[in-house]
């Protein structure tokens, strides 16, 4: 796979072959992803993590919310009023 870089970031690469730390443009970018995916992995077990850490205050919902209104429809039954018949439509050829 080829991959075009701008010049700072060729130029970079190449610094970080020449200090020895890499032995060739392929180990730098091999490490450049390797960090970039174990970022995205700390993003996202972050995330998850926090989400689920949340109460439903700290997500925007009144305080007692849930517990109000859990429930609250037992005594009081849907009613599901009469809709009326469909209309009849011609049959398509």
């Amino acid at each position: 796979m080829n991959v075009p870089l701008t010049p700072d970031l060729e130029q970079f690469v190449q610094s970080q072959v020449e200090s020895g730390k890499y032995t060739s443009p392929e180990d730098v970018m091999i490490a450049a992803l390797k960090i970039l995916v174990t970022q995205e992995h700390q993003d996202i077990d972050s995330t998850e993590t926090s989400s689920h850490e949340k109460t439903p205050e700290e997500l925007g919902w009144p305080s007692g919310f849930f517990e109000q209104t859990a429930g609250c429809l037992q005594d009081d039954p849907l009613v599901r009023y009469p809709q009326g018949e469909y209309e009849q439509r011609e049959t398509l050829a």
